[in-house]
């Protein structure tokens, strides 16, 4: 890859006229896969890294920084940075996801492709297989998209358009929506419903959304 090249014209007065200079940018490139999944307990081990600037390997001089507990389940971040001698940065990041393989319900699921949206009475199936992310937090589990990746995946739009919820699973598998948000539109679930079948772990749920829409969609545990 090509590092990038800035030109910068110095002042003009008699003794810097007409010099310029030239800045050239750090390349930052991640091995390994940008979201990793790491099982409790266990060490986090780095992919790795490279940086190149001006055709010299520099990656001893990366800075990284990260949160990562792997004691302990959520969704944790490293961010990598190198900086020029001029002070100009090339950034990158990587999402670290920590689960218990042995939690009933912790896990990544997968929504049937046979889901579908209800809007004002015309049905929409999501046609895909989206994956979303069940995180024990205690007394309740966090759900990364409780539209099942409708906006977030399907269209596109980001992790700002998920909705993300906190639930409460009863022994006999009935689901209390305890919170949801999406903070692309500020909004939340209008109201809820959902079982979670802990023999072949898998959720069942309807979301009630915007006045006029349902999300009907049922995900298993990978």
């Amino acid at each position: 890859m090509l590092a990038l090249v800035a030109l910068s014209f110095a002042s003009c007065d008699k003794e810097t006229e007409g010099v310029t200079g030239i800045t050239i940018y750090p390349v930052l490139e991640l091995e390994g896969e940008s979201t990793l999944i790491v099982d409790k307990g266990t060490p986090f081990e780095e992919p790795g890294y490279t940086a190149t600037l001006d055709g010299e390997d520099v990656s001893d001089q990366v800075v990284v920084n990260s949160d990562v507990d792997t004691n302990t389940s959520g969704i944790y971040s490293v961010s990598y940075t190198i900086t020029n001698s001029d002070g100009f940065s090339k950034n990158a990041s990587r999402t670290v996801v920590v689960l218990d393989p042995s939690d009933d319900v912790e896990g990544v699921y997968t929504v049937d492709a046979e889901s579908y949206r209800n809007y004002k009475g015309t049905i929409t199936n999501y046609g895909a297989s989206f994956d979303i992310l069940v995180i024990n937090k205690g007394d309740y589990y966090y759900v990364d998209d409780l539209m099942g990746g409708w906006y977030c995946q399907r269209a596109g739009y980001g992790s700002k358009y998920a909705m993300e919820g906190y639930i409460a699973i009863a022994d006999d598998g009935s689901i209390e929506l305890l919170d949801s948000s999406v903070a692309g539109w500020g909004d939340s679930a209008d109201d809820f419903e959902g079982t979670y079948d802990f023999a072949t772990h898998t959720f069942d749920i309807v979301t009630y959304y915007a006045s006029v829409i349902e999300f009907h969609f049922t995900m298993t545990k990978n």
